[in-house]
C-alpha cells in the first residue's frame, strides 16, 4: 500500500474499531502497531461492558447507551466475518444494595430506566439473587439487563481478522515516534495519509503532548485474574469495587485494581487481595484455581473522559484516545465517529469527549 487514505496508529480495540469502520466506508487503511496487535490494555481478561446509572441523563450517557445497545449486532457481524469468537454476551449485571438510601435511589433508577433505556432493557430491584450472599443483600440487589461482557483477547483477535478480511493492512513492530499533519515517522521511516487516527493507548499521549497546551493523559495500572470456574449464563457481579465476569468458555475474570501510581508492570500482592476479596464476596467462586494473572496499563485522558475527534493544530489528525474503563463498551461507536471525521464529515460529540474540552 503506497499511500492509504487513513493511517491508524495503534492496534488495540479502538484502533482496530476505527480501521474497521473506515474500510467499510471504502477507505484504504493501514494500521501501525508498535508491537503486536492487542498487546496493551486491550489484551486483558476482564471485559466488562456496563452502563452508567439511569439518572442525570446527558449526552455522554446517551452516547454510551447507544454504543451498548448496538454492540450485540456489531460483534455478531465481526465474528461471522472473522470466523472467530469475540466472547460477546449480553449477560446483565447484579449488584448488592448497601443501604436504605441506596435502595430508594435504585427504585428511582428502575423507573428511569423504563424511559431512558427505551423499554429495551431493565434495571430491576430484587430482594435476593442466588449469587449474592443474604448477608450482603440486606437491602436487596439490582439487576440490569443492558450490561454485557466480552473476552478482550478474543475480541481483539476477531476484530483484527475481520479487518484483514476487508483489506486493512496491519503493520506490527512499527512504533511511531513522531506525528505531524499527514505524516507519521519512526526508526523504520515515514508514512503518509490523507487522515491519521491516533489510537495509541498510553504511548499515544506522548505523540500529542508536544502539539497541545497540556499534558494529554496518563496510565492507570490494573491487575486482574482468570479463574477456572463455570458459572454458565450467570450475570456479571459487582460489589465493593470488585468485578466478577463469567466468560463463555468456563472461566471467570476477577478484577481489578486501580493504581494511579505504580513502579512496575508485573502482578503483585495487590492482585492477591482482589482475588481473596472476590472469593469472600461471592462464595460461588469457591477455591477455583487461578489460570492466569494479568497486569496492564489503561490509558486515561487528562480529564478522564475519552478524547475524540480533530486535534487542534494538526490538520487531518484525529484522536481516539482515553479508553480507560469503558473502552470495550463503546469501541465500535468510537470507530464510527472517527470514520466520520477521517472521511471529511463531522459528528456531534458530547462536549466532554472533544479534544478541545480536554485542553481548556
Amino acid at each position: 500500500m503506497s499511500k492509504p487514505d487513513v493511517i491508524v496508529i495503534g492496534g488495540g480495540i479502538w484502533g482496530l474499531a476505527c480501521a474497521y469502520a473506515c474500510v467499510k466506508r471504502g477507505q484504504s487503511v493501514a494500521v501501525y502497531e508498535a508491537g503486536h496487535v492487542g498487546q496493551g490494555a486491550s489484551g486483558g481478561v476482564v471485559g466488562s461492558m456496563s452502563p452508567n446509572v439511569p439518572e442525570g441523563w446527558n449526552a455522554m450517557k446517551q452516547f454510551q447507551f447507544e454504543a451498548l445497545s448496538s454492540a450485540e449486532n456489531f460483534w455478531a457481524e465481526v465474528d461471522v466475518l472473522s470466523g472467530l469468537p469475540s466472547g460477546y454476551g449480553r449477560i446483565g449485571r447484579v449488584m448488592p444494595i448497601v443501604s436504605e438510601r441506596d435502595r430508594v435511589l435504585c427504585e428511582e433508577r428502575a423507573r428511569n430506566a423504563d424511559v431512558l433505556w427505551q423499554g429495551k432493557y431493565r434495571w430491576d430491584v430484587l430482594e435476593t439473587h442466588r449469587l449474592i450472599p443474604a448477608k450482603a443483600a440486606l437491602f436487596g440487589v439490582t439487576h440490569d439487563t443492558l450490561s454485557a461482557r466480552m473476552f478482550p483477547a478474543f475480541a481483539v483477535a476477531s476484530l483484527a481478522q475481520a479487518c484483514l478480511q476487508l483489506g486493512v493492512e496491519i503493520i506490527e513492530n512499527h512504533p511511531v515516534t513522531a506525528l505531524e499533519s499527514g505524516i507519521i515517522s519512526g526508526d523504520w521511516g515515514q508514512a503518509r495519509a490523507q487522515a491519521i487516527i491516533l489510537a495509541g493507548g498510553l504511548d499515544g499521549f506522548a505523540l500529542l503532548d508536544g502539539h497541545l497546551a497540556h499534558s494529554t493523559g496518563t496510565g492507570v495500572k490494573g491487575q486482574a485474574a482468570l479463574l477456572q470456574c463455570d458459572l454458565g449464563a450467570a450475570p456479571q457481579l459487582y460489589a465493593d469495587g470488585v468485578y466478577v465476569i463469567p466468560h463463555a468458555h468456563g472461566v471467570v475474570a476477577v478484577g481489578s485494581t486501580t493504581e494511579k501510581t505504580w513502579d512496575h508492570l508485573e502482578v503483585d500482592a495487590k492482585l492477591e487481595t482482589v482475588i481473596e476479596k472476590a472469593r469472600s464476596l461471592f462464595p460461588a467462586l469457591g477455591n477455583a484455581p487461578v489460570l492466569q494473572r494479568w497486569a496492564g496499563v489503561r490509558p486515561k485522558a487528562r480529564r478522564r473522559y475519552p478524547m475524540l475527534g480533530p486535534v487542534p493544530g494538526l490538520n487531518g489528525v484525529f484522536s481516539a484516545m482515553g479508553a480507560y474503563t469503558i473502552g470495550f463498551g463503546i469501541a465500535h461507536k468510537v470507530g464510527e465517529v472517527l470514520a466520520d471525521f477521517s472521511g471529511g464529515g463531522s459528528y456531534g460529540l458530547p462536549k466532554n469527549f472533544t479534544v478541545k474540552w480536554h485542553m481548556e
